[in-house]
């Protein structure tokens, strides 16, 4: 049965399409998984589906009423939303924090009843987090923190649940544990989820919705979806399946296409951080460019990617701001490239110099901003600084809002490069 509906969904962030003529129907108690490059429109669907955006055209519908005819409370009861940062701005007990979720169900001046303190114990139980409720937010490990905000979510008492991404920056056990939790919560609620890694999807989602270039690409049974073809012309990797009960199932092996032979003498230094950079690192080595990145710190989830697939890099020690020694490495390794590609990333004290730096050379060198639409906006922890930086790259350097855009600005901008190498 079809519990929300979404036809002809199209929106855009100013100029820029993101999505395009979305029809997806999501039914009463399945897992369903929506998956598709950096960039291409996955938080924006989820936020239209759960209410928090309006679509340009379209509609989506709960139970055949138009989501745009309902009350934020309405909205509150029906369908709970974590996203990608869970916490709290306030370091409260579990208990306290899950009892959020009752919100909508409180009047302004009211107080708790025995069913609402009934729920929070329920969606403790459900989350197997019960023996957390005195332990304060910021004592928790990543697991931990993940379960407990989906507790309050459950608080609610949702008919639907929707997550973006609830498995990122989580260790293989704790994703595994998130995607069963998942399940099991399907038998009671449609769960709507947005998921990074394409095995987690196959073997946890009854269907998955794939988005390509702002259009569904298609929707249906992992198996038949997420085909070596489609994952190709969607991912830009080579796919290839196997099958067996010591897997526990289907297992999905990528690796990247041949690099093109042209391109092998192009370079491009990417700045980027915090694990934003990924899809573009593993995009151009795929393609054949000579890349380099940094600076970036000991520990970060692009430096692991960075030293993986061979880019030379420029590190600093963890926690440690970018300092004058690591900007002369920046300024040396600019001398011999072809165009650096920034990141659009959080920015604060520690790294903010390396866009300093792309600002700075912006004149000298080719400099393409990566800021995807629907990227998260909340980027600056400098107090404005990070920001103001941003606007003027995007203003005197070559703006790229989805990952197949920045491959044509840096196809355009590189044009003739290896030629004249060579020459």
């Amino acid at each position: 049965m079809t519990i929300l509906d979404a036809k002809d969904l199209t929106f855009s962030y100013g100029r820029k399409p993101v999505l395009e003529g979305i029809d997806l129907d999501c039914r009463q108690g399945e897992v369903l998984g929506i998956l598709g490059q950096n960039g291409s429109g996955k938080t924006t669907l989820l936020r239209l589906l759960a209410g928090y955006l309006k679509p340009d055209q379209g509609r989506v519908s709960y139970r055949g009423t138009d989501l745009s005819v309902m009350s934020s409370a309405d909205l509150a009861r029906i369908r709970a939303v974590v996203g990608q940062s869970a916490g709290a701005n306030f370091d409260f007990p579990v208990g306290e924090f899950v009892m959020l979720g009752r919100t909508p169900y409180l009047s302004r001046f009211g107080r708790e009843t025995a069913h609402d303190f009934r729920m929070v114990e329920q969606a403790l139980d459900l989350t197997d987090t019960g023996h957390l409720q005195d332990r304060l937010i910021s004592r928790l490990s990543g697991g931990e923190l993940q379960r407990v905000t989906i507790a309050r979510a459950l608080a609610q008492e949702p008919e639907i649940l929707m997550l973006d991404e609830p498995t990122s920056h989580l260790d293989v056990r704790h994703q595994l544990e998130i995607m069963d939790l998942l399940g099991k919560l399907s038998l009671r609620m449609t769960v709507i989820t947005i998921v990074h890694d394409l095995n987690l999807a196959f073997r946890h989602c009854g269907r998955v919705a794939l988005l390509h270039r702002t259009h569904l690409h298609s929707c249906g049974p992992p198996e038949e979806v997420l085909t070596p073809h489609a994952i190709r012309e969607v991912f830009s990797v080579r796919a290839s399946r196997a099958e067996g009960p010591d897997l526990g199932g289907t297992l999905l092996s990528f690796s990247l296409p041949p690099p093109d032979p042209c391109r092998r003498d192009v370079r491009v230094h990417v700045i980027a951080g915090g694990g934003y950079g990924r899809t573009v690192l593993h995009a151009l080595a795929g393609r054949g460019y000579q890349v380099s990145a940094g600076v970036l710190n000991e520990g970060d989830l692009d430096l692991e990617v960075a030293r993986y697939l061979g880019c030379r890099v420029i590190t600093a020690p963890p926690f440690s701001r970018i300092g004058e020694n690591e900007r002369q490495e920046l300024e040396d390794i600019s001398g011999g490239t072809d165009v650096i590609v920034v990141v659009a990333m959080p920015v604060g004290e520690g790294n903010l110099e390396n866009i300093r730096f792309a600002k700075d050379i912006a004149g000298r060198i080719p400099v393409i901003l990566f800021a995807p639409a629907g990227a998260r906006s909340d980027l600056d922890y400098t107090g404005g600084e990070a920001a103001a930086v941003f606007a003027e790259l995007g203003e005197r350097g070559i703006l790229a809002c989805s990952l197949e855009e920045l491959l044509e600005r840096l196809t355009a901008v590189t044009a003739g490069s290896a030629d004249g190498k060579k020459g």
